[in-house]
């Protein structure tokens, strides 16, 4: 078991097989759970077998919060939740998420952005841009990050994350929690614009996927905590968020902060 009550603030463990142990006053959150069948239309070769086998894929553990802070969080809402990928192969595949965009919010041209922490393992974070209509891809990147990274989704950006590492991986992510994911843009092109595959030795590669074209090259990135935000890479966020609750206003109403969100990307 990992302990992650210091990198998280908040007071669980992990086990190798990728699921959360809560310890009070910590309350019991029953995860979502992404089974290997649903991942079947996203994958580079649909007729993969998961190594080791398994049928669970990750785990969403949605909401977690200590229970005096659940009034501010909701108030401001906001939801924190963590997710958890064990280190299995998809054919020549790493293990990941399905990968889907947040809607644009009403009235406004941004969607919704998201922050997430590495709370254990190694994480590739690859995020793509499209147009408004989600028929033409503008933008590629991948944020490789470790334990206490954090990094921000912008704005109208799809994503996914890839467990590059060779043991369980656990992120954290603030989110809005005013809108529902959109997965049919992925779905329907069978994944992100480039799979991650096991290199030959150490390491991985990016394979375009076919289902995209006019494919731009990754422009690799690493992780990062822009001050514009207030965040410390010291500091879990969880914790920093609540004793400041207004630096995660921007998960909220990013077109109050769309010069400090569109330099994460420049």
């Amino acid at each position: 078991m990992i302990n992650l009550q210091k990198i998280s603030g908040l007071p669980m463990e992990l086990s190798d097989d990728g699921h959360l142990k809560f310890i009070e006053p910590l309350k019991e959150v029953m995860p979502a759970v992404r089974k290997f069948t649903e991942m079947i239309p996203v994958l580079m070769d649909p007729a993969a077998t998961p190594l080791p086998v398994l049928e669970d894929m990750y785990y969403m553990y949605r909401d977690v919060r200590l229970p005096e802070h659940e009034d501010l969080i909701r108030k401001n809402n906001l939801r924190f939740d963590i997710t958890t990928l064990p280190a299995v192969m998809l054919g020549r595949e790493f293990n990941k998420t399905v990968g889907h965009y947040h809607p644009v919010i009403p009235s406004q041209s941004l969607a919704y952005p998201e922050l997430y922490e590495v709370l254990a393992g190694e994480a590739l974070f690859l995020i793509q841009k499209m147009d408004a209509e989600l028929k033409k891809l503008i933008t590629v990147m991948a944020i490789r990050a470790k334990a206490g990274d954090k990094v921000i989704y912008p704005p109208n950006f799809g994503h996914i994350i890839v467990n590059v590492g060779s043991g369980v991986l656990a992120t954290a992510n603030w989110v809005s929690d005013k809108f529902t994911s959109l997965y049919e843009p992925v779905h329907d092109r069978h994944g992100m614009a480039y799979y991650v595959v096991k290199n030959n030795g150490k390491g991985y590669n990016f394979l375009p996927n076919p289902n995209y074209q006019d494919t731009p090259g990754i422009r690799g990135i690493e992780a990062f905590v822009d001050p514009d935000f207030g965040l410390s890479a010291k500091e879990p966020m969880y914790t920093s968020a609540i004793k400041d609750i207004s630096k995660l206003e921007f998960l909220n109403n990013p077109q109050k902060y769309a010069a400090e969100l569109a330099r994460l990307t420049a």
